[in-house]
C-alpha cells in the first residue's frame, strides 16, 4: 500500500471546452477509442490537492498513486465530460500489490468489450520504485472493469530471461527499477502498452522498452484469447527506430493502420532524459512519426520531431482520416508549458502525414 492516501475526486460536473483544464486534477499521457458516435479518452490523473487540502506540487507527483481518468466527447473533441476514475491501484489488488499505475491503451474487441492495458508499478524499496509490469483488464462498457478479468502479461522480474532472449535491455537484476536510471541511462522501460486489433481480429500489444541503457525500442507481443480475456502468446523481438540515436527514452507508442495503402503509422513520444533528477526544463520532448508495411518494421521516419514547440507530449489518435492524409489527435501539455497549461489538455489538432506537419485548431 502506498504511504499516501488515494486522492480521487468524483466526476467534475461542468463540461470542458477546447481542451480539458481540470480544476481538481493534473492530467498527462492519453489513449482512446471511438464507439457509437462517442470518443472515449483516458489519461493519467492525480489530485491537485493532498488529502489534508494543501496544494500538491506537480513536481512531486511520483510520491503519490496515480489513477486512470475517463472523459467522453460526442462532438469530435470540442467538449469533454468527466466520467471519473476508470482504474486505480486498489482495483488491481487481487492480482498484484502494485502501488501506482502508469499509462496504457484501450481498444474495442470483436465482441464489443474493451480490452484495456496499463502499467502497474512495484518497488523493492524507496530507491527502486519503478519496477514496471504490463497489466490487462476487460470492460464491457468502458466505464467499469469486469471484476474477474484481470491479467498480468509481462514482468521484468519473473520474465527476465524471456525478455533478454528477445533482444531487450534490462539493467542489473539487483538494480531493477532504480530511481536514478539504468547504467548511465534513464529508468527502466517496460511500460505504456497500446492495444492493437488486427484486420483478422487477432490482438497485439505494443509498449515502450529498451535495447540498451540509452536506446529506446518498441516491444510487441501477440496475445491469445483465454476464457474471457487474453494472455501473452509470444513476445516478439525488440524493434529499434531508424533514428534511435536522437533520443534516450521512447514512450506511449500508438499505431494506426491505413487499409487502402496497407500502411502502418507509429507515433511515439520521445525525450532525451538520462535520469529522473533532471529538471523538466532540461529535457527536450516531442513526437516522432514513422510508417511501415509491417507492424514489426522496419520503420521509416515520416519527418522531423513534432509537437515539442507547443510542449505537447503523450498524444492519442482520436480519429483516422486517411482520405485526407491526416489524424485527429489530442494531447496534454508538459510541465514546462507554464502554470496555467501544464498537465492540462490542449484543444484537438490534426497531424498531416505526407508531408508531416501539424494543424493546430486553436
Amino acid at each position: 500500500m502506498h504511504a499516501n492516501s488515494y486522492l480521487i475526486p468524483p466526476p467534475f460536473p461542468e463540461v470542458f471546452r477546447n481542451g480539458i483544464v481540470h480544476p481538481q486534477l493534473y492530467l498527462w499521457d492519453s489513449w482512446s477509442y471511438f464507439e457509437d458516435g462517442t470518443f472515449h479518452l483516458y489519461c493519467l490523473a492525480l489530485s491537485r490537492a493532498k488529502a489534508d487540502g494543501m496544494p500538491l506540487e506537480s513536481s512531486g507527483r511520483n510520491e503519490y498513486p496515480f489513477h486512470i481518468r475517463h472523459f467522453s466527447s460526442t462532438d469530435t473533441g470540442k467538449t469533454w465530460k468527466d466520467e471519473g476514475c476508470f482504474l486505480s491501484p486498489k482495483d488491481w489488488r487481487n492480482v498484484s500489490d502494485s502501488y501506482t499505475v502508469w499509462s496504457g491503451g484501450v481498444e474495442l474487441l470483436p465482441d464489443g468489450r474493451k480490452l484495456a492495458a496499463f502499467t502497474a508499478l512495484d518497488k523493492t524499496d524507496a530507491k527502486h520504485p519503478f519496477i514496471q509490469n504490463i497489466g490487462l483488464v476487460v470492460s464491457s462498457d468502458g466505464f467499469q472493469l469486469d471484476s474477474e478479468v484481470k491479467t498480468k502479461i509481462s514482468s521484468p522480474v519473473t520474465d527476465r530471461k524471456r525478455i533478454l532472449d528477445k533482444g531487450y535491455y534490462l539493467g542489473r537484476e539487483e538494480e531493477l527499477g532504480n530511481d536514478e536510471g539504468e547504467e548511465g541511462g534513464p529508468i527502466l522501460a517496460w511500460r505504456d502498452p497500446f492495444v492493437f486489433v488486427h484486420e483478422d481480429e487477432t490482438v497485439s500489444l505494443l509498449w515502450a522498452a529498451k535495447v540498451s541503457a540509452l536506446r529506446g525500442a518498441v516491444a510487441r507481443a501477440r496475445l491469445k484469447k483465454t476464457g474471457d480475456s487474453y494472455e501473452l502468446d509470444e513476445l516478439m523481438p525488440a524493434v529499434a527506430m531508424p533514428d534511435q540515436e536522437t533520443f534516450t527514452q521512447l514512450e506511449c507508442p500508438k499505431v494506426v493502420f491505413d487499409t487502402n495503402s496497407q500502411t502502418y503509422y507509429l507515433l511515439i513520444s520521445v525525450c532525451n532524459r538520462v535520469d529522473e533528477s533532471q529538471p523538466e526544463s532540461e529535457v527536450g520532448k516531442g513526437i516522432n512519426v514513422y510508417k511501415s508495411k509491417s507492424i514489426d518494421g522496419p520503420w521509416e521516419s515520416c519527418g522531423p520531431k513534432i509537437l515539442g514547440d507547443r510542449n505537447l507530449f503523450g498524444p492519442t489518435v482520436l480519429k483516422t482520416d486517411f482520405e485526407n492524409d491526416r489524424l485527429l489527435c489530442i494531447a496534454p501539455y508538459t510541465e514546462v508549458a507554464g502554470p496555467v497549461k501544464a498537465l492540462t489538455f490542449a484543444p484537438v489538432f490534426y497531424i498531416y502525414l505526407n508531408p508531416l506537419r501539424v494543424d493546430y485548431l486553436d
